[in-house]
C-alpha cells in the first residue's frame, strides 16, 4: 500500500509540475517545415520496418506523452491517420489542441490520462505506431509502462522511444539533486545562481549546454522536475526485454543502422564515461522478430518495389534552385535534395521495381532509402 501511495504521489507531482510548467512553450504561431516530419510519417516506418504498404485509412497512432507540441509535426506528417495524444497534463493538451487546430489539423483525438491506466480509456484500441519520446524517464514503474505499450501495438507494430542516458544526463542530475537539497523551487532562483557563477563552472556549462535553458519551462524541466531518472544501457535493454520488446533501430547522433553494432558501441562509450547522448531508439513486439527476420531476407532475393516517403513526395520543389534539405531525424546527415537529387527522386513518385534500377544510380538510390525519403516494399 506504501509503494502504490508513494507511485500515486509522484504521478500527481508529475502533473502538478506540468500544469505549471507547460512543456514545450513554443510559440502558437511556430510552424514546421513539412519536409522535416518525414521520420515520422508512418506509411515509411512500416515500409523500414515490415516491407509492407499500409493502408492510410486504416493507420493509427498513439501519442504516449504528447506534450504540448508533437501532435502538431505527427498530424503534418501523417494527415490521414487517426491520431490520439495522451498526456498527463489539461494543460499540456490544451496548448497542443489549440496549436494543431490553428494550424488547421484536425484528425487528432487528446485524452488526459496517464499511461500506465491506458487500457481504462483506450478500450480494445490498437496501433501502428506508438511516440514515446520523453517519457519514461518520468515514470517511477517504469515496466508497467512498458507492458502497456506492448499491449497497445499491433501485431508488426512499434514504438519510439526517448530515456535519458545515465552518462549523458550526469551533470543535470547532479545539479537537480542541489537544487532539492537547497529547497530551489522556481526558475527565479535558479537563474540567480547561474548569474552569479563564474564563466566555465560546470554549472554555467550545463545550462549554457541547453537551448531549452533560455525559456523557463526548458530550465524547470531540467532542473526542478519531481521525477526524472536515467538510465544505463543494459537497464535500458533489460526493461525492454521484460516487456517483450526489442530494439530495432538507434537514432540518437551518429547512431549505427545495425543494432547490434550500435548496442556494443554504447557499451564501450558507457563503460569508458564517453557517452554523451542520450537513447532514442524503434522497439518492436519480440513476437513479431520472425515477420522483420522474413523482410531482411526477401529484400536481397525478391524484386521488391522502391517508391518515395509521401512526405518528402509533397515537399519536392518544382523548381528546384535552391537544394532542399529536411533536418537530420535518424541520427546521420541528411543528403541534400538538390537538383540532380530531386530529379533522381522525381522518378519514384510512382512506384518503381528495383529489377528496372541501374547500378549506377543504385548507390544514390541506398543512400535516399537509409534516410528514409526513399521506401521499399514487397509489392
Amino acid at each position: 500500500m506504501a509503494q502504490i501511495n508513494s507511485l500515486l504521489a509522484i504521478r500527481q507531482a508529475v502533473k502538478t509540475h506540468y500544469e505549471t510548467y507547460v512543456y514545450p512553450q513554443f510559440p502558437l504561431l511556430s510552424s514546421v517545415r513539412r519536409c522535416d516530419t518525414y521520420a515520422l510519417n508512418l506509411e515509411s516506418l512500416w515500409s523500414r520496418f515490415n516491407g509492407e504498404k499500409l493502408g492510410s485509412e486504416e493507420q493509427r497512432i498513439l501519442l504516449a506523452g504528447c506534450g504540448s507540441f508533437s501532435p502538431y509535426p505527427t498530424a503534418v506528417a501523417n494527415p490521414n491517420a487517426k491520431i490520439t495524444a495522451l498526456d498527463l497534463s489539461s494543460a499540456n493538451l490544451q496548448r497542443a489542441k489549440f496549436h494543431t487546430l490553428l494550424h488547421f489539423h484536425f484528425n487528432v483525438d487528446f485524452i488526459t490520462g496517464d499511461l500506465g491506466d491506458a487500457s481504462v480509456f483506450l478500450g480494445k484500441d490498437r496501433f501502428h505506431f506508438i511516440d514515446c519520446y520523453g517519457v519514461l524517464h518520468h515514470i517511477p514503474d517504469v515496466c508497467s509502462a512498458l507492458r502497456s505499450i506492448h499491449s497497445l501495438l499491433k501485431p508488426g507494430a512499434f514504438v519510439r522511444i526517448m530515456v535519458y542516458s545515465h552518462c549523458a544526463r550526469k551533470l543535470v542530475q547532479s545539479a537537480a539533486k542541489a537544487m532539492r537539497i537547497l529547497r530551489i523551487n522556481n526558475t527565479n532562483k535558479i537563474r540567480d545562481i547561474y548569474n552569479n557563477t563564474t564563466n566555465g563552472s560546470r554549472f554555467r556549462q550545463c545550462v549554457d549546454s541547453s537551448y531549452e535553458s533560455r525559456f523557463d519551462w526548458g530550465l524547470a524541466d531540467l532542473f526542478l522536475h519531481p521525477y526524472a531518472k536515467a538510465y544505463r544501457l543494459d537497464e535500458l535493454l533489460s526493461l525492454l526485454d521484460k516487456a517483450h520488446l526489442e530494439p530495432l533501430l538507434f537514432t540518437h547522433q551518429e547512431a549505427s543502422s545495425d543494432t547490434q553494432l550500435e548496442i556494443k558501441k554504447l557499451r564501450t562509450l558507457e563503460a569508458n564515461q564517453l557517452l554523451s547522448t542520450h537513447f532514442i531508439l524503434f522497439a518492436g513486439r519480440t513476437e513479431d522478430s520472425e515477420i522483420r527476420n522474413k523482410w531482411q531476407k526477401d529484400k536481397t532475393r525478391v524484386d521488391t518495389v522502391i517508391s518515395l516517403n509521401p512526405v518528402i513526395k509533397k515537399s519536392l520543389p518544382l523548381l528546384p534552385f535552391m537544394p532542399l534539405k529536411p533536418d537530420q531525424k535518424l541520427g546521420f546527415e541528411n543528403p541534400p535534395i538538390d537538383v540532380k537529387g530531386n530529379f533522381l527522386l522525381s522518378r519514384f513518385k510512382h512506384p518503381v521495381k528495383k529489377s528496372t534500377i541501374d547500378s549506377i544510380r543504385w548507390q544514390a538510390i541506398q543512400e535516399y532509402l537509409r534516410a528514409l525519403f526513399l521506401i521499399e516494399t514487397i509489392d
